[in-house]
């Protein structure tokens, strides 16, 4: 048995693997996201057994609405501005009047420590003991959360690791920066420091919460797209846990088709991600950002926008329709939803044009309520000066076109042809807009995974467990002695057994950016396969420059065994038509639930594929056939 749990900003989605497969969402309690978890498990009276898989938000929640704790900031003196100095990279090129985001912490909760390591390691000033200690009794008595982040700790942590040991003798509560990231760049490692020290405590709170409801410690989604005991999960390695699941799912999907490079599309009830599948590998990054602040921290490469079946429909000043980035949330939700919401938003539109059976949401366990949202999206036509329809499909338009542009982020800007993939679409939402989206972009094919509402939380179930290792280390490629010591020493510190992959972050000289390039032992197939990868996403290559190495990373993967999920066909019953509002008009559409779908059945658009969690909407342009895989494959009519 297997139990894996989504939390999401509108829904909370479980799925339940015990000979066949049970899945369903509850509302989500944002306060306290494991009330959600506790009334569900109650209500469906599930006794937990086996492992449990977990995607939360709990994180990257904590840090944008500033709910984290009160944190101190421990470094070097003379550098206690460092994080408010940031990088002289404007955000705005041509904005004369820039407000740069601040980070969690008061200036008087910043102080400087009389010590000093070198570039290289060497010490150059030893540690003032009496001076930390005194530190660390103030930070005691106000209850801080402290940050360590010495000069060059990533080359010699020993510093840093004595401020740990008085820390620990007045009990307070500490992130050291060289566990945390251990790379250079101090201004990023400090501030990765910093915002695990804010949020640590509350994971470990939480995390502690849901070890108690499961009876056992559970394994939980990193950023990066590998499970991990919870026991051993950074905070700043959650930010993105819960959208990694779907992308880890989809990879598998990807294996499962032998089709190795999608483009994975999960729109729920506040926002859609996307993110890349390629030649089978998750796309991640090395460093990402949150709020406009980098992460040194391993997150699958998603870029995310605000758009969801929850944005809100608006005009706005210059009297154009806007939808989103402001969402209804779980409450008050749409205005469909009858929880008191009465701005228009897109679920509500995507009722009204006849793609959502208002007798079937949710399977038939929630009412909507047609007439009050036709009324709300009535009162927005006369404020656009437009009619009812129009309104209905210029909503639509415009939520697909804000996610269109967002999906050419994430291929486009990163060298990919987006022909060349297809989008495996999920989420609540995500299959109702996936096709008008990929017409945009050229696409010309989509997949539709089984369970696509709850998708993130099928997709734990498909990871692997990995163990995350990196390592500063600043040479020429050329000095394979260097390198081949330092992944030696690496190892030596490794304790978790698997497979290990081992990767060189690559740059040419004096460039301020680096490729992570797989490394198998051969410095000359390296240098070719990074001036291919770096011509592929520059659109250029220069094989005359010498190339520098900047990071060694190591992943130790240990392979979980995935289970056979066990989906279903039937009869393939046909049920009924419905009059469905599409850009060219009004058209008689057919209209089939998905439990009721035969292996291998096929269909035409215009079609509506209703699911327990999900609906599929398939344009009139559009065929689908139901493959054995339980996955809805869709290509446009050749």
């Amino acid at each position: 048995m297997s139990t894996s749990i989504d939390i999401g900003g509108t829904f909370t989605d479980f799925v339940i693997i015990d000979e066949g497969i049970e899945h369903f969402k509850m509302p989500s309690t944002p306060e306290r996201p494991e009330i959600a978890i506790e009334e569900a498990l109650e209500w469906k009276d599930i006794e937990v057994k086996g492992d449990v898989f977990h995607g939360t938000t709990v994180a990257t929640n904590a840090f944008i609405e500033s709910k984290g704790v009160k944190s101190a900031f421990l470094t070097n003196e003379g550098f206690e501005d460092i994080l408010f100095i940031g990088r002289q990279t404007r955000p705005e090129l041509y904005e004369l009047d820039i407000h740069r985001p601040k980070p969690p912490l008061k200036e008087e909760n910043i102080f400087g420590i009389s010590c000093r390591n070198g570039p290289n390691g060497q010490v150059i000033k030893e540690i003032n003991e009496e001076q930390v200690k005194e530190i660390a009794e103030e930070l005691s008595k106000n209850d801080l959360s402290a940050a360590v982040c010495l000069l060059h700790s990533y080359k010699n942590p020993e510093q840093e690791k004595k401020v740990g040991e008085i820390l620990d003798s007045y009990n307070v509560n500490y992130s050291l920066s060289h566990r945390v990231t251990g790379e250079f760049r101090e201004y990023e490692r400090g501030l990765t420091t910093l915002l695990d020290s804010y949020l640590d405590p509350l994971i470990e709170d939480y995390f502690s919460s849901l070890t108690d409801i499961f009876g056992k410690e559970p394994y939980i989604m990193k950023s990066g797209g590998g499970l991990e005991k919870s026991s051993k999960v950074d905070a700043v390695d959650c930010l993105y846990s819960g959208p990694a699941g779907g992308v880890a799912g989809g990879a598998f999907i990807a294996q499962k088709l032998d089709m190795p490079n999608i483009v994975t599309f999960d729109m729920g009830g506040t926002s859609a991600d996307m993110a890349t599948v390629v030649n089978g590998e998750i796309s991640w990054k090395d460093q990402g950002e949150i709020e406009k602040f980098p992460i040194q921290s391993k997150m699958v490469d998603i870029v995310t926008v605000g758009s969801g079946g929850g944005s809100i429909a608006r005009r706005d000043e210059g009297g154009a329709l806007r939808v989103g980035p402001e969402s209804a949330g779980a409450r008050p939700g749409p205005v469909c939803y009858g929880r008191g919401g009465k701005k228009p938003t897109v679920t509500d539109a995507l009722l009204l044009m006849g793609y959502i059976d208002p007798d079937y949401f949710l399977g038939g366990e929630m009412e909507l309520d047609y007439d009050e949202a036709k009324r709300s999206i009535k009162r927005l036509a006369g404020q656009l000066e437009m009619s009812y329809e129009e309104t209905l499909k210029g909503i639509f338009r415009v939520a697909n076109s804000k996610m269109s542009r967002t999906m050419k982020r994430i291929t486009v800007e990163r060298g990919i042809d987006p022909e060349e993939f297809a989008i495996l679409a999920f989420g609540g939402a995500g299959p109702l807009h996936a096709a008008s989206i990929a017409e945009e972009l050229g696409i010309k094919r989509v997949l539709v995974p089984p369970m696509a509402g709850v998708f993130s939380a099928l997709g734990m179930v498909t990871g692997d467990v990995v163990h995350d290792h990196s390592r500063t280390l600043l040479t020429s490629l050329n000095d394979e002695k260097r390198i081949r010591e330092t992944i030696d020493e690496m190892r030596a510190g490794i304790e978790e057994e698997g497979e290990e992959r081992i990767l060189l972050g690559l740059r040419y000289k004096g460039q301020s950016y680096h490729m992570n390039i797989p490394y198998f032992g051969s410095e000359k197939d390296i240098s070719s396969r990074f001036h291919e990868e770096h011509e592929r996403k520059y659109g250029y290559a220069n094989k005359e420059e010498s190339i520098e190495v900047v990071r060694v990373h190591i992943e130790i993967v240990k392979k979980r065994e995935i289970e056979e999920l066990p989906f279903s066909s039937s009869s393939g019953e046909h049920p009924q038509d419905r009059m469905c509002l599409f850009s060219e008009g009004i058209e008689k559409t057919s209209i089939y639930l998905r439990k009721y779908l035969s292996k291998a059945q096929k269909g035409e658009g215009p079609s509506v594929i209703e699911g327990v969690n999900s609906t599929i909407l398939v344009p009139p342009s559009w065929t689908w056939t139901n493959r054995p895989t339980g996955v809805i494959d869709m290509e446009v009519r050749r």
